[in-house]
């Protein structure tokens, strides 16, 4: 809690041995090219960024548990929402329980696999999960595929939200073809009653976010990471702008505060909650209303 507002971050992620372990092991399955393009896209980010883009950590899942709540902890974060990357991520689970209720986490599947709903009401009705991840440009499908109804019926019937990872991001292998938020426009008609997540102000697509918003009311904006995107628009954006519009359109009540934190080496984005708490400050809402962006919104949604 800081000045009196609660803070619950609504978009982080971990990292394990387990994790690092996949990612070699689907990028060997692609063969030596793809390998080679792979280790090659890596040491490009390392250089760009100075970080890696995940990290091997081999603790236990109560001492990686126990780290981040030390950090959220020095940070002044109540709560934090934990997304999962691969459908097979059942370390999550684990380390979701061992935050003792302080974690909660969204699970993510194959939307393309018919299995899907039902792992996915496993997951939620098993082993506590509050939402659904999915990732349209890296999971190579179109939110708008009749064949995936059958999971947003099954979130419907589980009264979880979905959060979509659309626009540009990290990850070598996106395709953005798949990336547009208006793909997701025939969905939040179909399933009004499935409220719908947008990460990171749409990472450069934040103009169709806002033209979505003028159709339907169940579409929210989380405000995580340090929304790089805005400085590869043809134009100049600051992120107190996009504050200011997603304030307009969204209103307090649909925008979720977050901050990506995902590599526990380098500890709680501090900076980014400073950043956006100050922008939000500067903005001139009602103490109700930042603690709705700060933490309410996400309460609302998942019940942490």
């Amino acid at each position: 809690m800081i000045d009196g507002i609660e803070i619950i971050d609504g978009h982080m992620h971990i990292f394990t041995s387990k994790f690092t372990e996949r990612i070699k092991a689907r990028v060997k399955e692609k063969g030596p090219e793809y390998e080679k393009a792979f280790n090659g896209w890596q040491e490009g980010f390392l250089r760009k960024y100075n970080t890696g883009f995940a990290e091997e950590n081999e603790d236990p899942l109560e001492k990686i548990a126990a780290d981040w709540c030390a950090e959220l902890d020095r940070c002044k974060v109540d709560k934090a929402l934990f997304i999962g990357l691969y459908p097979e991520e059942d370390e999550l689970t684990g380390f979701i329980a061992a935050g003792k209720g302080r974690f909660t986490g969204f699970c993510t599947v194959d939307p393309l696999d018919p299995l899907a709903p039902e792992l996915l009401r496993r997951r939620v009705k098993e082993e506590g999960y509050t939402g659904l991840k999915l990732y349209p440009p890296t999971q190579c499908f179109l939110p708008s595929d009749r064949a995936i109804y059958p999971l947003y019926e099954e979130a419907e019937a589980l009264s979880i939200p979905i959060m979509f990872h659309l626009g540009i991001t990290l990850s070598y292998d996106t395709d953005l073809r798949y990336a547009d938020p208006l793909e997701l426009h025939p969905v939040l008609r179909d399933f009004p009653g499935v409220n719908i997540i947008v990460p990171h102000f749409g990472s450069g697509y934040f103009r169709e976010l806002l033209f979505l918003a003028y159709h339907v009311n169940n579409l929210y904006v989380d405000t995580s990471g340090t929304n790089v995107w805005v400085k590869y628009l043809p134009y100049q954006l600051e992120l107190s702008d996009v504050f200011v519009r997603a304030l307009d359109i969204f209103g307090p009540e649909r925008i979720i505060f977050g901050t990506d934190s995902r590599i526990l080496t380098r500890g709680y984005r501090e900076g980014v909650l400073q950043t956006q708490l100050g922008i939000l400050r500067e903005s001139g809402l009602k103490s109700k209303e930042l603690s709705l962006i700060m933490a309410g919104n996400i309460r609302r949604l998942t019940g942490i």
